[in-house]
């Protein structure tokens, strides 16, 4: 990004990190974070849970609403750390965000949809204009292990620690099959992907705004406000 920011005298890089309160993880890659963005001389705009939200998610997992609720860890996570990275970049002035999602990251989310019956909406990484930032993916196309070799070819600091939330979700199961299988089946990955956005609709499903907050949603109240009504306030 900071390369293609170059030819582009025009536009303007700023990174974005959220720290989510995980104990004993995410101090590490917060120092990494911090490190590579003085490296490339990019500002950092930081946010956390709870600066957000009001309590990090050790606080939140730790609660006797969240125990009570039959949630793992991930699912509570995922959505408020999308939320926070909005909150940031509407901070930062930004009009699109970039993601570091890889093409593991990208299938893997469409087993996610699919066993949840969300599958079919939009494709994922894709720009999708509309009134909020438009999200993409530069590395959709990139196996993981791919980033890794260059991140080591070129002394990139990155965390290999596994968060320990991680161990309980169901996107762990469907990480550690699919490696399997594209090891086994060399070109899974690619196959399942162009497979999965065949039954995509980009751009003919409206977006719709949370009756409560009016961040995007697909339903009348977003996931966001759903967790944190129901185990955070």
């Amino acid at each position: 990004m900071k390369k293609i920011e170059k030819r582009f005298p025009r536009a303007g890089l700023v990174a974005v990190t959220v720290d989510e309160g995980i104990e004993g993880y995410r101090d590490e890659a917060l120092e990494y974070v911090e490190e590579v963005t003085r490296m490339l001389e990019v500002p950092l705009y930081k946010t956390s849970f709870e600066e957000a939200f009001g309590k990090s998610l050790s606080e939140i997992v730790a609660s006797k609403q969240f125990r009570s609720s039959g949630l793992a860890a991930c699912s509570v996570c995922g959505p408020l750390r999308r939320r926070a990275i909005n909150i940031a970049a509407k901070r930062a002035g930004a009009t699109v965000i970039a993601t570091a999602h890889t093409l593991d990251d990208v299938v893997q989310t469409y087993f996610l949809k699919t066993f949840r019956g969300e599958l079919g909406t939009s494709e994922i990484g894709l720009r999708l204009e509309g009134p909020f930032i438009p999200r993409v993916a530069p590395f959709r196309l990139t196996p993981e292990r791919e980033v890794v070799f260059y991140a080591y070819l070129h002394n990139i600091p990155f965390q290999s620690q596994v968060c320990p939330n991680a161990a309980t979700s169901m996107r762990n199961m469907i990480r550690r099959f699919l490696a399997e299988f594209d090891e086994r089946y060399p070109g899974s990955l690619f196959a399942a992907l162009r497979s999965f956005e065949k039954t995509t609709t980009l751009g003919k499903k409206m977006q719709r705004v949370c009756s409560y907050c009016g961040e995007p949603s697909s339903r009348e109240l977003c996931r966001v406000c759903e967790l944190t009504q129901t185990l955070i306030h």
